[in-house]
């Protein structure tokens, strides 16, 4: 299974990108990253955020993927108790899920709503 994930920080951001994906080389194999791109804070006022996309193959199911991520997003400081529109460690969020038949199994509203999804994603597609 290949996997597109976005990953975002605005809290000592560069730390954290590489943090994240120190962490996502240990659970994915033929991991890649996009460029860095940065971007104004949407839906709150805030320092400027951070943004990449890893892909990479697991053979962890979405969800498991899924445990995985908010864990390392623990390990980063991640705060729950924030409103959805926050500053933020890291968040790391599945935006696309290709089959080995590179059939579409999950596809994130992400990606045509915010183009700090859309354009790091062209980098790797």
């Amino acid at each position: 299974m290949k996997y597109f994930l976005s990953l975002g920080s605005n809290i000592n951001a560069e730390e954290n990108l590489e943090f994240g994906y120190k962490k996502l080389k240990k659970i994915l194999s033929n991991i890649k990253s996009s460029s860095i791109h940065q971007t104004k804070a949407e839906g709150f006022e805030g320092d400027d955020f951070l943004n990449s996309i890893v892909c990479g193959n697991s053979d962890m199911d979405f969800t498991n993927l899924n445990k995985e991520l908010k864990l390392i997003e623990d390990d980063a400081g991640r705060n729950r108790n924030t409103p959805k529109f926050s500053s933020r460690t890291l968040d790391i969020d599945i935006v696309l899920q290709i089959d080995d038949n590179d059939d579409i199994l999950f596809e994130s509203d992400e990606i045509k709503n915010y183009s700090f999804v859309s354009e790091p994603l062209k980098e790797l597609i």
